[in-house]
């Protein structure tokens, strides 16, 4: 059975939840001329979507509250800090020998992803839209790394929806240094630290909250409740474990005092091993702002 094997294969690559849905047109997409409004430009007569998701939420660098470490994101160190693609070549290249066609969300390798992933996993059930913006689900708090599949497979379609389950509950509007959640479920890109962390246009607001971060910023999920039992015992998945392996080998690589000294070299293949985007001279900036706010 097509779905039973998918969901094998995802098994085997250390996805920790997958789900499906149909390939209809992203109506609540705000950019309405974006491909990704509508799988199918990318992939004529798609018919369903894949959606993936791998738990990072064991991915703390345990030095990260001492001001002598520059400190990322759980996403940033995961590996899948653009698209979770990796995991998913083995559905695509199963569903292509099967006959099909199937496209892969791979922002690196393309100007933009083929799919709104947060939208599309709302769409297949996996959790809801935050008022931090970010997708969230009852198991996984935000701590999910999400990838997709556009196919003109036909895939069975879960028929479970979940709903918002913010409630009341306010503590990213609050907790946002920059303010860049304008209202609830809505960012505003430009004043968004992590945005402005990868960005050669760096705010003097943005260079005093950012503390010793170097990449990214967690701030909203750190306070979000449903992350709260990741951040104090998160679940043992494949990479929680890969990951604690290696966390000496981390803490001393993000030591502020060997980040100031990396070559561009050294950061590029760093970079080229999480799949992240962002450029050496924008890192070092970050480096350079985060050690002079340090704090002895």
């Amino acid at each position: 059975m097509l779905t039973q094997r998918i969901r094998e294969l995802a098994e085997e690559n250390g996805i920790d939840v997958l789900e499906f849905a149909d390939a209809s047109e992203f109506g609540n997409y705000p950019m309405a001329d974006s491909a990704r409004k509508c799988p199918e430009r990318s992939l004529p007569q798609a018919k369903s979507i894949i959606v993936a998701g791998i738990y990072i939420g064991g991915l703390a660098l345990p030095a990260w509250d001492d001001p002598h470490y520059g400190r990322t994101s759980r996403l940033y160190l995961s590996g899948y800090f653009l698209d979770a693609a990796e995991p998913l070549e083995p559905i695509a290249s199963f569903l292509r020998e099967q006959g099909y066609k199937a496209i892969i969300c791979d922002e690196s390798q393309n100007a933009t992803s083929v799919l709104p992933l947060k939208l599309a996993a709302v769409r297949c059930g996996i959790g809801w839209q935050g008022k931090n913006s970010l997708l969230v689900t009852r198991k996984y708090g935000s701590y999910l790394a999400l990838g997709g599949i556009i196919t003109d497979a036909f895939i069975e379609r879960s028929e479970a929806k979940e709903t918002d389950h913010c409630g009341k509950c306010d503590r990213c509007i609050k907790s946002c240094p920059m303010n860049a959640l304008d209202s609830p479920y809505i960012l505003n890109r430009q004043r968004c630290l992590s945005f402005q962390l990868q960005d050669s246009e760096l705010s003097d607001k943005a260079a005093r909250v950012s503390g010793n971060r170097v990449a990214d910023c967690e701030i909203c999920q750190d306070v979000c409740p449903w992350n709260r039992k990741h951040r104090e015992n998160p679940l043992q998945t494949k990479l929680t474990i890969s990951f604690q392996e290696q966390a000496d080998e981390l803490s001393s690589f993000y030591s502020l005092s060997n980040l100031a000294n990396l070559t561009e070299d050294e950061y590029l293949k760093e970079t080229e091993r999480l799949h992240t985007d962002i450029p050496f001279a924008i890192f070092k900036r970050n480096v350079k702002i985060a050690i002079g706010g340090m704090t002895v």
